[in-house]
């Protein structure tokens, strides 16, 4: 059996990560090299999942993080769009906004395509749902 792990960001807000999407995000973080923050992320993530669960805390991002860590997180869609839910959309910069719209476009494409529509329906809602948040913001 899996456990959680819990990403804190830096404004108070979390989510609930599965081990195997922390660990997907975590070699994301990984693969983004010297990007500022992208190292220290994957190091909180690697370390609390070789932490036994039992004294594993949450983890914790600083705002220097929270950058590399959305997008590494667009591996693992349900993942992103909690990360995000409740954030000040209207105070990302334009062109972040931009890319998560098309991220949104692409992803809601991929997910209709699939043929079983009662395993994505949900997760298809809640993209759509950040999608419109996102243009809203605009």
């Amino acid at each position: 059996m899996t456990g959680l792990l819990v990403f804190v960001l830096p404004d108070g807000r979390s989510a609930e990560i599965g081990e195997p999407s922390a660990r997907l995000i975590c070699d994301r973080l990984w693969d983004q090299g010297i990007a500022a923050g992208a190292a220290t992320a994957a190091t909180r993530i690697s370390d609390a999942l070789h932490t036994h669960r039992a004294f594993r805390g949450d983890v914790a991002f600083s705002e220097r993080e929270l950058t590399p860590l959305i997008e590494a997180a667009e591996v693992h869609p349900p993942t992103w769009t909690f990360l995000l839910e409740g954030a000040d959309l209207p105070a990302l910069p334009e062109a972040e906004r931009e890319r998560l719209l098309e991220v949104c476009e692409e992803l809601i494409e991929t997910l209709r395509v699939d043929h079983d529509h009662t395993k994505v329906r949900t997760l298809i809602v809640a993209v759509e749902r950040l999608r419109e948040n996102l243009r809203a913001a605009g």
